[in-house]
């Protein structure tokens, strides 16, 4: 005799309708927990907000234990300059990034540190494959030329705006030529990334005051490198 197969229960059935609606109220939970631990590595330091903001996407995409976060952010003379730059080479030469600084704070180039820890330049110039023009035009015509051998030549300001590219382009899954043609209408990389992490979260400005303002680059917490020490043969620093 046949017999036939029980009726599945209605509740098995209800849960796994309801399965992919609690997958994403669970993923949703996760991002806004992510979002609310978003760790201020700029705490303390006289930098404009878009720099404070590009620091703190530096330090999400790297994602450095807060501690040695804290603690390389303070010792950076320039640190909207350098500490995208220390980690950036930390993860392609599998080194602490305190010793990286530390060998910037010795008045080694960024080419020399580079050639030091043999790390290659294409790591400046991933997701590059055609000339980018300014301001990048001429450290791509260097890397062109490269053969591998010898240090490779390039500028402290070059590896510091190239750095930030990277930064910038891989934070926000963008090409960087997204990046360059904000850049070449003379967006800065850090208005850039601000500029992004406000049309996401809002402009925090209100709730900390504007008195810093919009420092970049030339602001009050962009010293010399080295504590006032420049480089040997007086040259300035990011040339």
């Amino acid at each position: 005799m046949k017999h036939d197969r029980p009726a599945r229960p209605p509740r098995r059935a209800a849960a796994r309708r309801l399965l992919p609606v609690l997958m994403l109220l669970l993923l949703a939970s996760a991002t806004r927990a992510r979002a609310a631990t978003f760790y201020d590595v700029s705490l303390g330091l006289d930098v404009g907000d878009d720099a404070r903001l590009f620091l703190n996407v530096t330090n999400d995409y790297f994602a450095p234990p807060p501690a040695v976060a804290t603690r390389l952010v303070q010792r950076c003379p320039r640190p909207e300059n350098d500490y995208p730059v220390i980690l950036l080479l930390a993860r392609a030469s599998h080194r602490p990034p305190d010793e990286i600084l530390q060998l910037w704070l010795s008045n080694r180039s960024w080419a020399d540190i580079m050639f030091e820890l043999r790390v290659p330049p294409s790591i400046l110039f991933a997701g590059l494959s055609r000339d980018p023009g300014p301001p990048y035009g001429k450290a791509w015509g260097h890397y062109k030329g490269f053969r591998g051998k010898d240090r490779f030549e390039i500028s402290d300001r070059d590896v510091v705006e190239l750095a930030k590219l990277q930064v910038a382009s891989g934070y926000y899954r963008v090409s960087p030529y997204a990046v360059i043609g904000e850049r070449q209408r003379g967006v800065r990389v850090e208005q850039y990334v601000a500029d992004r992490h406000r049309a996401k979260h809002g402009d925090e400005r209100e709730a900390r005051g504007k008195g810093k303002g919009e420092e970049g680059d030339q602001g009050k917490g962009s010293k010399g490198r080295g504590h006032g020490h420049g480089k040997p043969g007086g040259k300035p620093d990011h040339d």
